[in-house]
């Protein structure tokens, strides 16, 4: 618990900038050690010729800068929309006179950290024991999650993503935003759990809801 305080401590331009590198170093990764040309085959293999999906790789590989771009700006943005999310729970609880919109923006932002482990075991696990696998494959497969109670040919396209979310991780997400409202903003661990899981978890139901209502559009 001491090293979570420590952590938390850094600030929020150290934390962005820890996230970001750490996100973009899993990618880095991944583009070069599983996203090869056979990977890249056996995914296109029945639709393209193999000149035709070598084409398309490289094509691929020249755009992979987008990747790196999109990092920070995703991560600020998520990062801002939960720490609204979680500050109007604070508002609403009238706690707002002991926390500031700052104090948990670090820490939503912190907590991410769970999430980047997360990415990195995914890429420790296709790297290792993934086999022959494809892009198909990598897409489908999320650590500790429900997906891995099944199949790629088992599941609708809709429901890839709830059972992907519902995961470890987390449930440990969850933990660390509770935790350091508690620690770091001196709440007490009642009413940080209130706070989170009243604003958090309704959030998350209603994100993964319009994942599956685009997925529905795009499986017609």
């Amino acid at each position: 618990m001491h090293f979570l305080l420590k952590y938390y401590s850094l600030g929020g331009i150290r934390l962005f900038v820890l996230i970001t590198i750490l996100n973009m170093g899993i990618i880095w990764l991944s583009q070069n050690l599983l996203i090869t040309e056979t990977v890249f085959y056996n995914t296109y293999s029945e639709q393209l010729t193999m000149d035709r999906s070598l084409m398309l790789f490289d094509m691929m590989k020249d755009f992979v800068w987008v990747s790196y771009v999109i990092v920070p700006v995703f991560l600020f943005l998520k990062t801002t929309l939960i720490s609204l999310t979680i500050f109007t729970g604070i508002f609403l609880y009238n706690l707002n006179n002991r926390v500031n919109f700052g104090s948990v923006f670090r820490i939503v932002l912190g907590s991410e950290i769970i999430l980047t482990v997360a990415s990195l075991i995914k890429f420790l696990w296709m790297y290792f024991f993934g086999g022959n696998f494809d892009l198909n494959d990598m897409t489908f497969f999320y650590p500790l999650s429900l997906i891995n109670f099944f199949t790629i040919n088992e599941v609708r396209v809709i429901w890839i993503y709830p059972l992907q979310i519902i995961n470890v991780f987390q449930i440990l997400y969850i933990f660390l935003l509770s935790f350091g409202l508690t620690k770091v903003c001196k709440l007490e661990n009642s009413d940080s759990d209130k706070v989170v899981l009243s604003t958090y978890i309704p959030a998350l139901t209603i994100w993964i809801a319009l994942i599956i209502f685009l997925s529905i559009d795009l499986a017609i």
